[in-house]
């Protein structure tokens, strides 16, 4: 796999979107190349920050069901 299919496919496999073998395809990448696993670094540090807020952070109510109400008719 190319760099520049990496970094297109790089927010899908760090969302565990992708097949195994596409994932994998990454991951080998990744370990070898020195341009591409700084801006997964990067990304996945930024996703974990996002992950801590998530759980000091809650939605207004009304927010919250409208969502739900929006992804049950969907």
């Amino acid at each position: 796999m190319e760099c520049e299919e990496v970094l297109i496919r790089l927010w899908e496999y760090l969302d565990d979107e992708l097949g195994p073998e596409e994932a994998r395809a990454i991951e080998v990448h990744l370990q070898d190349c020195g341009g591409c696993y700084p801006k997964y670094r990067r990304d996945r540090s930024f996703l974990l920050v996002l992950a801590r807020q998530r759980t000091n952070c809650a939605a207004p109510a009304p927010l919250r069901m409208s969502v739900l109400m929006q992804l049950r008719t969907s």
